[in-house]
């Protein structure tokens, strides 16, 4: 780990630049540094090439065979459990939590606060924790991590999409149809990396997307819906749902910023076997507060 000391010459440079002259390094080399989250201010990570530096910053910066030292910020999290035994762990995510760590991730996730719990249980850290699917940061609800190796046969469900997934979507607008099913592929943005976009239904070689839909209640400018995946493609609902002209209400990303801190989804009912017993098992989580309280604040209009 080598350190780095901003000096008055340097003040209000960008951080790619700062790297690229100190470290004797390419402006490409110093963005892959940041990209793969090996730079740091304050225990911090720095992420945007962009970023200015400021006079007596210091900042620190891993080589790329280096090992980091994680070190998860202290968190006050109350974990909601809604099953456990020795192979499985049906949690709820609060919204704005990741579900797992990556080389983006600045804050503490939901695996963190998971591995926690299960060192407070057992005295000792947990030796395995699987991710068997994942929800955006913004949605809140149910996941299901395993927590040995022969639970992973919980996988298979997910790819034969056995496993039923629902969520509840606050989306713009009054939607005409009481129910109805969007068929419709769903393939990355070549323009932007952090969207998907829906695809032409005649366009060869690509997965199917679907999501069936049904009207929970209408609002003069909004409408509560259920919305269940046949399909697990990334964002799917969202885009979906964007692409009959109604947007989730907070997603800014496929719709508009609403002034909310989060985008209105919530996967609110999973069912699955159990991998190693076989039982069917079912889960419902109601919609947290805030959903609470936009809901009625849309009825008031």
């Amino acid at each position: 780990m080598q350190k780095l000391t901003v000096t008055p010459k340097d003040d209000s440079k960008r951080i790619d630049l700062f790297l690229k002259e100190k470290l004797a390094i390419s402006r490409k080399q110093a963005k892959s540094l940041l990209d793969a989250g090996r730079v740091f201010l304050k225990k911090k990570k720095i992420l945007m090439a962009g970023w200015q530096v400021q006079t007596d910053n210091v900042f620190e910066i891993f080589a790329p065979n280096e090992t980091i030292e994680k070190k998860s910020p202290s968190r006050k999290r109350f974990l909601k459990i809604y099953y456990e035994d020795a192979d499985l762990l049906v949690v709820e995510k609060p919204a704005g939590v990741a579900c797992e760590r990556t080389a983006q991730t600045t804050s503490s996730t939901l695996v963190d606060d998971i591995n926690d719990y299960l060192k407070r249980q057992s005295g000792s850290p947990h030796n395995y924790l699987g991710l068997m699917h994942r929800l955006d940061k913004g949605t809140s609800g149910l996941m299901v991590y395993t927590k040995s190796k022969r639970a992973n046969a919980l996988s298979q469900q997910f790819k034969n999409h056995s496993i039923e997934r629902q969520y509840l979507a606050l989306v713009h607008g009054r939607m005409g149809k009481a129910e109805g099913r969007i068929q419709v592929p769903i393939l990355k943005d070549p323009t932007n990396p952090r969207r998907q976009i829906t695809a032409s239904k005649n366009q060869p070689g690509l997965p199917s997307a679907i999501t069936d839909y049904q009207v929970v209640e209408r609002y003069p400018n909004a409408t509560l819906i259920e919305a269940t995946l046949q399909t697990g493609r990334t964002h799917q609902v969202r885009v979906h749902l964007a692409s009959l002209g109604h947007p989730i209400i907070g997603d800014r990303v496929y719709g508009q910023d609403d002034g909310l801190n989060r985008h209105a989804l919530h996967a609110n009912f999973l069912a699955f076997h159990h991998p190693v017993s076989k039982k069917p098992m079912k889960f419902n989580s109601p919609l947290p507060p805030d959903l609470k309280a936009l809901i009625d604040q849309l009825r008031s209009y």
